[in-house]
């Protein structure tokens, strides 16, 4: 898949201007304010991530979706996402200050690989600005071995993972977890709903009551919104052509794809392309 032309000059300007290094494999920027404007990181354009995201919300509220799963986070709270994960800011507060890492893979395979939204209490808080401050002092040696910052990210890392399991979802929510996150990961072709029935194990009917009244929403419109999201992520990272994209989705006439695009977005395929 080709990765749309982007102005690469301007997205290292503006990374260096909040302070993105590479150190090996990980990128960090730590305490930086997160602008709505940056050309890498758009309110309301859906991203399909090509390395894992530590985000660590020190001030301000940032409104975010992970796999489709929506989060409210506020100063303290910490969002933990994995390689292709389906992600999307929705509303940045103006004073949101946050830090960064990204990294190629979770460094112990054996643990659970799922997003998840936790908040820090006051020592947890605490244990990350420790790392984040050896990681600074270290990167900032010009000089120190990159396998020394790297077991310091990935200590951070699997401490934040760790995390995971005091945030627990109660019984019906956990079935609505899942859906969404089978949804993320086959959403990118349209799929009725006795597909996601079959893949977890229930019938049709228990899909449609569970997931209506989870989220007040059917399964068929988290279906549509799913497909509206792989759609943008296609347009916007992508110069497939519009019949391509359609018939990458699972829609039988690029005709069609275009009038579902309108209805769900009020925008055709080509003025949504453009706008971005």
């Amino acid at each position: 898949m080709a990765i749309r032309d982007l102005d690469t000059e301007k997205i290292t300007t503006e990374l260096s201007h909040h302070g993105f290094r590479r150190v090996g494999e990980y990128g960090f920027n730590f305490r930086v304010p997160l602008q709505k404007n940056l050309s890498f990181f758009l309110e309301g354009q859906p991203y399909r991530l090509a390395e894992g995201r530590l985000l660590i919300v020190h001030h301000g509220t940032i409104d975010l979706e992970l796999d489709l799963e929506g989060h409210h986070l506020e100063s303290g709270d910490i969002a933990l996402a994995m390689p292709d994960t389906l992600a999307m800011a929705n509303e940045i507060g103006i004073d949101c200050v946050v830090s960064m890492v990204t990294f190629p893979r979770m460094p112990n395979a054996g643990r659970q690989q799922e997003c998840f939204v936790a908040r820090c209490d006051e020592n947890t808080q605490l244990r990350i600005d420790k790392y984040i401050d050896l990681i600074v002092l270290q990167a900032k040696r010009g000089n120190a071995p990159t396998d020394i910052v790297a077991r310091l990210f990935d200590s951070l890392i699997l401490d934040v993972q760790s995390l995971s399991s005091e945030t627990t979802p109660a019984q019906n929510e956990s079935f609505m977890h899942r859906f969404l996150q089978l949804l993320s990961q086959e959403g990118r072709v349209k799929h009725p709903i006795d597909f996601y029935a079959d893949r977890l194990c229930v019938s049709a009917g228990y899909v449609s009551t569970m997931v209506k009244r989870h989220s007040g929403m059917t399964a068929l419109q988290w279906i549509d919104r799913a497909l509206v999201r792989e759609a943008k992520v296609l347009l916007h990272h992508t110069q497939m052509p519009v019949a391509e994209v359609a018939e990458t989705l699972g829609f039988s006439t690029p005709s069609f794809f275009i009038r579902f695009f309108r209805q769900q977005t009020g925008i055709t395929p080509l003025q949504f392309r453009k706008r971005v």
